[in-house]
């Protein structure tokens, strides 16, 4: 009898076998599963045949010390007469079956025939292995799948879409402002928007996509057999409409946004790593045009992406080679018309771009955990300058250094400072730290603490950008604050818009009231220069008077104005 004969009266004995069974080729694809199976895990038989046995079922607790090519070795060595575990089954849909599971070998000594694999999903399992399973697949605030089961429920769904030549999304959404509410209302707060979100997530997709919290505030999609970019927009709008919505916790009612990247399997990439990453940097982008917001992935963020990993290289290298240094731009005072402060700003040196604005490589440096890296390069020359300035030439100005949220808290900076300070025989009364508004509403009262401290240790604070975020009158009357900055983008237009002539008026008044000095960044022409000189604001500073200089360019230009 051949071994198709042999395989036919398998099957059609199986067929009235009550437990679920799978017969499995040496190539270790299903060829045949009976009815129970089909009935028991709710899948169709014709979506399994021939499909990798891998890709359908995974062990519990994804133990690297059981894989089905081992298994199998073991069974066509006879080191072992059969096999038994536990595993867990993937539907279509991808919703999971806890089974045990017996492999054994169908065959003779000359030949092995197949593989039997017969399971039983209703004997109850130990709870110390269900407890396993819950820490190793599921995410243990939400109940969503945990990055582990998404990266494996990712292969599967590539598996299954290029078999039946089908595309599906890649959903990466990364919440707004969830720091926010994690600093001023607490931890047990942040819980709740956490799991509030894992609901509406569930609630507004269908039951086949796959939901993962992959860590913190990131959640990532599957949604599998798309039909067109339409259907995943209008999916997307729905998600981001329905976690902006309030969120209550007893007295409490907290706001939070989402970013949301997509890519699409195959038009942006064919594995797993791919598409998560093309997925991530469309995030990012949604997030740049300010929040609450999607973008898809393309060939132009694309090349985009290909840019900036070019720039992260050459970060890593610059910072080897000492390519970051800081220029300086004067601060004036109208009334004087000296120099009353300086600036200090990032620069490149680029060996083929030439010098290069911080806005070019700062937010890279920042993505990739550089840019404390890139600032001590730049403190260290800037303080070296500073110290010249102040005992050779005799010049006692301050100077201003733009300090990002986190590095408030990385003690290294204030050390570093300290250092600096002291090996250029410099007090802290000739440093001003400033820090925008916008990271002074997203850190919450921490930074404000933070800010009191360093205010005690003799640095001054500017509040940067001002004018951009939402600060109350109460919250900018706890700040130690002693400047704001007028944000450049209502000083460009006061000689055409209204509307920021008057904001910038009240910026100036509310200064006066509190007792903070205001200074006008950004001042690049004349009509700008009389009328906030007509407003009683005279520290200025901007194209108008000068641009960021280099150590012997403002040396030159102090001892003009000075």
């Amino acid at each position: 009898m051949t071994a198709d004969l042999h395989l036919n009266h398998l099957e059609l004995a199986y067929d009235y076998v009550s437990d679920p069974i799978a017969l499995v080729d040496n190539g270790q694809n299903l060829i045949y599963v009976n009815a129970s199976f089909e009935n028991t895990f709710g899948v169709d038989k014709k979506e399994l045949i021939q499909r990798p046995v891998k890709d359908l079922l995974l062990f519990l607790g994804n133990s690297s010390e059981n894989n089905w090519a081992d298994i199998f070795e073991s069974l066509v060595n006879q080191t072992k007469s059969n096999w038994k575990g536990v595993a867990d089954l993937i539907s279509e849909n991808g919703s999971m079956h806890k089974t045990k599971v017996s492999v054994s070998c169908l065959g003779n000594e000359q030949q092995i025939l197949c593989y039997l694999l017969q399971f039983d999903a209703f004997i109850a399992i130990d709870l110390q292995e269900e407890n396993l399973a819950q820490l190793a697949y599921r995410d243990s605030l939400t109940g969503l799948a945990n990055r582990s089961l998404f990266n494996q429920l990712f292969d599967h769904e590539i598996s299954h879409a290029e078999r039946a030549k089908i595309r599906f999304a890649v959903l990466f959404i990364d919440l707004d402002k969830f720091k926010s509410v994690n600093d001023n209302m607490g931890h047990d707060a942040g819980d709740i928007v956490l799991c509030t979100i894992a609901q509406r997530l569930e609630q507004s997709l269908r039951k086949s996509d796959v939901i993962a919290r992959l860590g913190g505030d990131e959640f990532a999609v599957l949604m599998n057999n798309i039909k067109d970019s339409d259907t995943v927009a209008r999916v997307t709008e729905k998600l981001i409409r329905e976690i902006k919505k309030p969120i209550k916790s007893g007295s409490q009612v907290m706001e939070v946004g989402c970013s949301i990247g997509i890519s699409v399997y195959p038009d942006n990439g064919l594995d797993a790593e791919q598409l998560i990453q093309h997925a991530d940097v469309a995030m990012y982008r949604a997030k740049h045009q300010g929040g609450s917001n999607y973008y898809y992935f393309s060939d132009a963020l694309n090349r985009e992406l290909q840019d900036i990993r070019l720039v992260e290289k050459q970060i890593v290298q610059a910072l080897k080679e000492e390519q970051f240094i800081p220029h300086f731009q004067p601060v004036i005072n109208q009334s004087s018309g000296k120099v009353v402060a300086i600036e200090c700003l990032a620069r490149w040196k680029h060996p083929q771009r030439g010098i290069l604005a911080a806005m070019e490589f700062i937010p890279v440096a920042l993505k990739i955990g550089l840019v404390q890296d890139v600032l001590n390069q730049v403190l260290k020359q800037a303080f070296s300058s500073l110290g010249v300035w102040h005992n050779q030439h005799d010049l006692n100005i301050p100077m201003s250094i733009n300090i990002t949220g986190a590095q408030f808290y990385q003690q290294n900076t204030f050390d570093l400072m300290a250092e600096l300070l002291d090996k250029h025989q410099l007090t802290t009364n000739s440093i001003r730290l400033e820090v925008t508004e916008s990271t002074l509403q997203d850190s919450g009262n921490d930074l404000v603490e933070q800010l009191k401290k360093v205010s005690l240790a003799g640095f001054s604070i500017t509040l940067d950008d001002f004018g951009t975020g939402y600060s109350s009158l109460r919250f900018l009357q706890q700040l130690p604050v002693d400047t704001l900055k007028i944000d450049r983008s209502f000083v460009r237009n006061l000689d055409s818009n209204p509307h920021d002539k008057v904001i910038v008026k009240a910026i100036i008044q509310l200064a006066e009231t509190l007792g903070i000095q205001a200074v006008a960044e950004g001042v690049e022409n004349e009509q700008q220069r009389q009328f906030l000189t007509n407003n009683d604001c005279n520290i200025m500073q901007g194209y108008l008077f000068s641009p960021a200089l280099s150590e012997a360019d403002l040396t030159a230009y102090l001892s003009e104005h000075s």
